[in-house]
């Protein structure tokens, strides 16, 4: 499971436009009148990862899990591609 949803992180991640930037730091003024904000790439921010684990659960729906027939271990594969289209079930149990 941890393996599944690291995966769908890390492809969401990816689907970010790298020049995407957003401001972080503190708003405040300082005494001369300046902010100390800074511009911070989008794609793996503590708001963009925030958004991201807010909706992940849903994305899980779009996994089966998988019985390895030697070790008898259980994993969690994708039912469907990102894409949309259907992917190979055989020996995957939906629940």
């Amino acid at each position: 499971a941890c393996r599944a949803l690291v995966d769908e992180l890390e492809w969401e991640i990816a689907q970010v436009d790298p020049r995407k930037t957003i401001q972080m730091g503190s708003f405040r003024i300082n005494p001369d009148g300046s902010q100390s904000v800074v511009e911070v790439p989008y794609a793996r921010s503590e708001a963009h990862l925030t958004e991201l684990l807010e909706r992940i659960c849903e994305k899980m729906k779009e996994y089966g899990e998988k019985v390895d027939p030697s070790t008898h271990r259980k994993s969690y594969v994708r039912v469907i591609s990102h894409d949309g289209t259907k992917m190979d079930l055989s020996g995957v149990k939906i629940d």
